[in-house]
């Protein structure tokens, strides 16, 4: 009797459990959490689901980010290999007959994300408008075109503004456009006609579009907070709206011209032209962007500033980045004359100094050398410093000085003699910057009474075992001495 009592109730047990299991499988799940789980993982895994079983066939067709891109669409054989004109061709078609597969079947609902990322030209058109309609249709929030390529395979692709029509594409939150051609109507100039049809659009990214002369966005209405532009090499103007909040630019320099004051924070720029960082924060910025509160800038600088008797004072500016770059004929750049910045932004909070110098020959600073000093300008809001590049020369020793003792708050000063930046610019460095450590060591750690200097150390042995082992350094010293000869 017991014995029975007690299979009686594995038994239930048994049938409990799986009772329990079976109300928890994945395939049960209500639809709208299934097609949520189903669009955290990519989109080539997603579709593989759909061979488990006849119930998961179509579970992926409600993914809601659907990202394209030479990986997740191409078969693994098309890796690796030479690339001819006829493999390219090859892998083009087979790139716009998947991804018309993949639109061909999806609901068409709840697309979050529509992105395209592959090297096309002006002779794939037809497509593009093709997944474009898809993705408008869908109420898609976020688009992406991106036809860039490592190399120029012809000319951009043709993008028809009017594509993005007003009355299909107001749900359009951010827009990425990268290697394209932008196809304007007659009487249009610019963006206009997109700020007016996307008219709750806050991001927009404009790559490589070098037929783009002017931007023109500028309607108070615009809901436009974020703009990225890069390498638009025709560009003459930019003409921005009222409510911009970031601004992201790379290319020919340019003015700024808005139609009043803007209410612009945050501007990273990096002009192709050669520019002082100094001549374009005192000139360029002032009457613009009197509330900016953040800066990066990115500037070779062949010269010294000349600097206005009377500096305008950027009040709300916290943090300033600077990547600076120069020369080995570059000789009057004195770091020393950044100095004057303390001045112009006394609520300064954190200051980046990234620099680079080419140099061929050690130019440290060396003991007897009279150094330089320019009165005492007491800052009481920047607490945290950061150098890089610092090779130890005169000037930037003066700077490092000059920061750290007038900066009355300051709780951190990071140097670094290795240039961070240097391979941004495709140089690679020979050892002599790791002379700037024991200069820091010397002169600026003696300086330090509130133990707030940390210097990295870069072992020499390292450095100078990699570059002097190898052709690269040899050659990095042949053109050095070229250039000095």
């Amino acid at each position: 009797m017991g014995k029975r009592s007690l299979n009686s109730e594995k038994h239930m047990h048994g049938t409990t459990a799986k009772k329990k299991r079976s109300g928890l499988q994945l395939s049960n799940m209500p639809t709208d959490i299934l097609c949520s789980i189903m669009s955290k993982l990519p989109l080539k895994e997603a579709v593989r689901t759909s061979i488990l079983s006849q119930q998961w066939k179509y579970h992926w067709c409600c993914h809601s980010n659907l990202e394209f891109s030479f990986t997740s669409m191409l078969s693994s054989h098309h890796l690796g290999g030479p690339i001819t004109a006829d493999s390219r061709n090859l892998m083009k078609q087979e790139f716009i007959e998947r991804v018309d597969a993949v639109l061909k079947q999806h609901s068409g609902l709840g697309v979050e994300n529509f992105r395209v990322w592959f090297p096309f030209n002006n002779g794939n058109t037809d497509p593009i408008e093709r997944w474009v309609n898809f993705a408008v249709a869908s109420k898609t929030k976020h688009l992406t075109l991106n036809f860039s390529s490592a190399r120029c395979i012809g000319k951009p692709c043709i993008f028809d503004l009017r594509l993005l029509d007003g009355s299909v594409s107001s749900h359009l939150q951010y827009v990425e456009l990268s290697s394209v051609f932008l196809q304007l109507p007659v009487g249009f100039k610019g963006l206009h006609l997109l700020m007016s049809n996307c008219n709750v659009l806050e991001f927009l990214r404009i790559t490589d579009c070098s037929m783009l002369t002017r931007i023109h966005i500028s309607h108070p209405s615009n809901a436009l907070k974020h703009l990225q532009v890069h390498k638009c090499r025709s560009l003459q103007v930019m003409e921005l709206n009222f409510g911009l909040i970031t601004l992201e630019y790379s290319g020919p320099l340019i003015p700024l011209s808005p139609p009043g004051t803007l209410l612009l924070t945050k501007i990273s720029m990096k002009p192709w032209d050669s520019c002082t960082a100094l001549e374009y924060i005192f000139t360029e910025l002032p009457s613009t962007v009197p509330r900016l509160e953040m800066l990066t800038l990115k500037c070779h600088e062949v010269e010294r500033a000349t600097l206005p008797e009377k500096l305008p004072k950027f009040v709300y500016l916290r943090h300033l980045r600077l990547e600076l770059s120069s020369g080995p004929l570059e000789k009057k750049v004195d770091a020393l004359d950044f100095a004057c910045l303390l001045v112009a932004a006394p609520f300064l909070e954190k200051l980046e100094f990234h620099m680079w110098r080419m140099v061929s020959v050690n130019q440290s600073y060396g003991y007897g050398q009279q150094l330089r000093s320019i009165p005492s300008q007491p800052h009481c809001h920047l607490r945290f410093v950061d150098i890089t590049g610092f090779y130890g020369q005169k000037d930037q020793l003066e700077l490092a000085l000059h920061i750290l003792r007038n900066a009355a708050m300051l709780e951190a000063m990071k140097i670094d003699p290795k240039p961070s930046i240097a391979a941004e610019y495709g140089q690679m460095q020979g050892p002599f910057f790791l002379d700037g450590y024991q200069v820091a060591r010397d002169y600026v750690l003696r300086e330090d009474k509130c133990n707030v200097l940390y210097i990295k150390h870069v072992p020499r042995k390292t450095i100078e075992a990699k570059f002097l082992s190898g052709s690269l350094w040899s050659k990095l010293r042949t053109l050095s001495y070229g250039v000095f000869v």
